[in-house]
Formats: structure tokens, sequence, C-alpha cells
């Protein structure tokens, strides 16, 4: 009876024990999951197969657009060096070096004197121009006049100068391609045209101005009405006196231009 006790004492220390190591391990807190939401082990491995389909799709159409970017270059490839081939063979067929040398080197002195004729003459033109100008620059203020006044200019295109209206819109004609004879460019460009028809010299004052009633209008109408020269003054008269002042005294305009020195003169 002494053994027996012993050993049920000894069994209910190793339960004992054994339930303070169980309570010692850390446990997980039990979570509810939704039925929708379990994934059991069939589905799992249906997600996994699913995933390596899709790669295996995926390095499908790599390998698919690879091998279509390369038929793409090879064809691209294949029409340029056929079209360079075309053009060899039409350069080669254009090519007559050989064949009329006679010929083709009488052709060739033409063309040479020709250029050289033409580069003489451009020469002399330009010559003469430098030539005319030293000359010009040479003479005094009273020459330059009496020359200008007397030598007559040559106008291409030269147009009748035609009346303008009161308030009449104003057109240049311009001043390209006027070194040859067009007719176009002789035509009379201070023809009427739109409102211009209309006399507006029987408007009220306050209507005679240009672009009335708009946001740009002007209350002058023209220049002359707002132009103070007087020619009959004496100083637009040519005298000796005005001749000898503008000579002599007057700034800008004297036949001689000293040049100026930082030196100041000595009065003696």
């Amino acid at each position: 009876m002494k053994k027996s006790g012993e050993e049920s004492e000894s069994e209910s220390e190793y339960e004992e024990y054994t339930d303070s190591e169980d309570e010692a391990e850390p446990r997980l807190k039990p979570v509810f999951i939704r039925k929708k939401d379990r994934v059991t082990v069939a589905e799992r491995e249906a997600e996994e197969q699913r995933q390596r389909e899709l790669e295996v799709e995926a390095k499908r159409q790599v390998e698919e657009q690879r091998c279509y970017t390369l038929k793409i270059v090879e064809e691209e490839a294949k029409k340029e060096f056929e079209e360079n081939r075309r053009t060899l063979a039409a350069l080669e067929a254009l090519d007559t070096d050989g064949e009329n040398e006679e010929e083709e080197y009488k052709a060739w002195k033409v063309r040479e004197l020709k250029r050289i004729k033409r580069d003489r003459e451009a020469l002399e033109v330009s010559e003469k121009e430098k030539a005319e100008i030293k000359r010009f620059h040479s003479l005094t203020e009273e020459e330059r006049r009496s020359e200008l006044r007397n030598s007559g200019k040559l106008i291409t295109n030269k147009a009748v100068k035609g009346k303008y209206k009161f308030l009449q819109k104003y057109y240049h004609r311009g001043a390209f391609f006027m070194d040859k004879e067009e007719d176009v460019y002789k035509r009379d460009f201070s023809a009427l045209t739109l409102e211009d028809h209309f006399n507006k010299t029987i408007l009220p004052k306050v209507m005679q101005v240009k672009n009335f009633g708009r946001s740009g209008r002007t209350k002058y109408t023209h220049l002359v009405d707002q132009d103070t020269t007087s020619f009959d003054s004496a100083w637009a008269q040519e005298s000796a006196q005005n001749s000898k002042f503008f000579k002599q005294k007057a700034a800008g305009v004297r036949d001689v231009f000293d040049r100026p020195t930082v030196q100041k003169k000595r009065k003696t």
C-alpha cells in the first residue's frame, strides 16, 4: 500500500508540471472567418495554377511580339536594300562618262567662257560704281547739288501720281520687284476704294476725321492742316546771303569739315 501511494503522488506531480508548461506557451486568439472568405487548400492550389498559367501566357505574348518586331525590321531592311539597288542602277544608267568626250568638252568650254565673261562684266560694273562713288565724294557741296539737279534719274515702273480726295485712304504700292518693267506696277494706286467714293467734305466738322466713331479715331485730318512751314520766309530763299551763311556759319552743311581736336585754340 505504501508503494502504490508513492506512485500516485509522482503521477500527480507530473500532471501538475505538464499543466504549468502548457500555461507558459502563448496561445493564439481565435478569430472568426466568414465562409466566403475562407481559403481552402483546393482553392489555394487553383489560384497558384492560375498564376502560373498567366505567367506562361505573358511569356508567350512577349515572344510573339519579339518575333513580329524582327519580321518588320527584316521587311524594312529588304525594302531599303531594294530601293538602294534601284537607285544605283538608275545612277549607272545616267553615267555617260566616256561616251561623247569631245562634245562634253565643247559644252564645258562654252559654259566656262560664259562664266568668265559674266564674272568680268560684274567686276567692271563694280569698279565703275566704286569710281563713281569716289568721284562724287570728291566734289564740293555746290557741285553735288548742281549735278543732282541736272542729272535725270532713271525710274522703272513709273506710275501716274493721281490726286487724292479729302480723307482718302492711302495705299503704298511697295518697293520690291521694281527693277523690271511690269504693267501691273504702273496701275493707279490712288484710285477710290470702298467708302472713299463718298464725298466727306459735306459731313459735319466733327465727323471730318479718320476712323470716326472708333477707338482708333484721330483728331487730325491731314498733315497739311498741321504744317507750319513757311516757304516764303527769308531762310528758304536762295540768295547770296543765305548761301554765304550756309557755307561759312551753318552747322552740318559747310563745304569744309574741320576734324575736332581735344586741344583748345589759343587766343592771340
